[in-house]
């Protein structure tokens, strides 16, 4: 059995998807909430939302991540938006730090 670690320079690489969007979200509207936004409340954020969400994993290779992400994207909009507020409220509410 190979091992799992990525390889250098290997043309293919494991992504979930709903991992990615979810960062660009937080990012996004952490910027229109009054709230701390620093980096322990942003990977707090991201942390709630993913354990709220189902992952998708993907195999894509390194230059086409961008389409993949895209075409989730529209698919998962609504679901990902009201799970990543849901977060941002509750860290907005009680921040670690």
């Amino acid at each position: 059995m190979e091992s799992t670690a990525k390889k250098p320079n290997a043309p293919y690489m494991l992504v979930n998807i709903t991992e990615e969007l979810v960062r660009e979200k937080v990012g996004e509207m952490m910027a229109s909430q009054d709230m701390c936004r620093c980096e322990k409340c942003y990977y707090d954020a991201c942390a709630i939302a993913l354990n709220a969400l189902k992952p998708c994993y993907v195999t894509t290779e390194k230059g086409s991540l961008l389409s993949l992400l895209s075409a989730q994207h529209a698919e998962t909009q609504t679901e990902l938006t009201v799970c990543v507020l849901q977060a941002l409220l509750k860290v907005k509410s009680s921040p670690r730090h």
